[in-house]
C-alpha cells in the first residue's frame, strides 16, 4: 500500500498518522467492515486524525479510503491471476528481454568518459535508497577491491551534508527506478549546484532525476510484478555498473602498457 503514494506524501505524515497508515496496511481486509469510529478506537486516535490522514493521501474521506482499498485488492488479485498463469519460461524471457534492451541502450562513449573521470583525482560517491542501495554497495566494494576509494552513503542526512561539500572534483552515482525518489533527487540537485559530475540510473527518462544527470543510463524494467512491495529487478543496474567498472579496469591496464 505504501507504494501507492509518493515519498512526498509519506513524508508529510505525522508520526501518529504514519502509525495509523501502518495499521491500515496490515489489516486491509478488516478495514472493510470497520467504521471510522472502530478504527479510531482500535488505533487510539481521534476520527479527526483519520480524516486528516485521508486528506493527506489525496482521498476525500474514510469512505473513499475503503473504496481505494477494495479497488487495490481487486486489481492485485487480477494481476496475481495473470502472473500465476504464466510459466517460469515466460517469466525468464521477460527478465532477459529487459536486460537485453538495457544493454543495447548503453552509451559506451559515456561509459568510457565516466571511467576516465574515475581515473582522475576525483572523489567517487554512491547514494540510493531501498533495494537499489544494495547494488551500489556491491559496486562500491568492487571498486574498493581495486584500490579505488569510494564513499557509499546509507544515511540520508549524512548524504545531504556531504553533498553540500561537493566540488567539480567529485563524481556522484545516483539511482532510483522511478527517478522520483525525493531523497535521491535532492542529492542530485545539490550535486549539480556544486558542479559535481552526476551519473544517474532510472527507468523513467523524463523523470526529475534523469534530467539532473550529466550522464543518464536508462534501465528497461517492464517485467511483471504483482506484490504490493518493490519487487522490480535491479539486474539491469548491476549490468551497467559492471560495464563501467570493466571500462575502468581496462583503462588501468592500458595505462600500464
Amino acid at each position: 500500500m505504501f507504494q501507492s503514494f509518493s515519498a512526498d506524501v509519506i513524508n508529510s505524515l505525522s508520526p501518529l498518522e504514519l502509525e495509523v497508515l501502518r495499521y491500515i496496511n496490515l489489516h486491509k481486509e478488516e478495514i472493510a467492515g470497520m467504521s471510522i469510529h472502530d478504527l479510531a478506537k482500535t488505533t487510539f486516535v481521534s476520527t479527526t486524525t483519520i480524516i486528516r490522514l485521508c486528506k493527506k493521501l489525496n482521498l476525500e474521506g474514510y469512505s473513499h479510503l475503503k473504496y481505494f482499498l477494495r479497488d487495490k485488492a481487486v486489481s492485485s488479485q487480477q494481476e496475481e491471476n495473470i502472473y500465476a498463469s504464466r510459466s517460469l519460461q515466460e517469466l525468464l524471457a521477460e527478465e532477459l528481454s529487459d536486460i537485453e534492451h538495457t544493454a543495447r541502450a548503453i552509451d559506451l562513449d559515456a561509459v568510457h568518459e565516466i571511467a576516465a573521470l574515475m581515473h582522475q583525482k576525483t572523489q567517487i560517491h554512491f547514494f540510493a535508497k531501498g533495494l537499489t542501495s544494495i547494488v551500489f554497495e556491491y559496486a562500491s566494494r568492487h571498486l574498493l577491491s581495486l584500490s579505488r576509494h569510494v564513499t557509499l552513503y546509507q544515511d540520508t542526512h549524512i548524504a545531504y551534508i556531504q553533498a553540500e561539500q561537493l566540488t567539480q572534483n567529485d563524481i556522484v552515482f545516483l539511482a532510483s527506478l522511478s527517478g522520483e525518489t525525493e531523497q535521491v533527487v535532492r542529492v542530485a540537485q545539490i550535486a549539480r549546484a556544486r558542479n559535481a559530475k552526476t551519473v544517474v540510473f532510472t527507468v523513467n527518462p523524463t523523470s526529475r532525476l534523469a534530467k539532473l544527470g550529466d550522464y543518464h543510463f536508462h534501465l528497461v524494467n517492464d517485467a511483471t510484478t504483482t506484490l504490493d512491495v518493490d519487487t522490480k529487478s535491479r539486474c539491469q543496474l548491476m549490468l551497467i555498473l559492471n560495464i563501467i567498472i570493466k571500462a575502468f579496469v581496462q583503462q588501468s591496464t592500458f595505462a600500464m602498457t
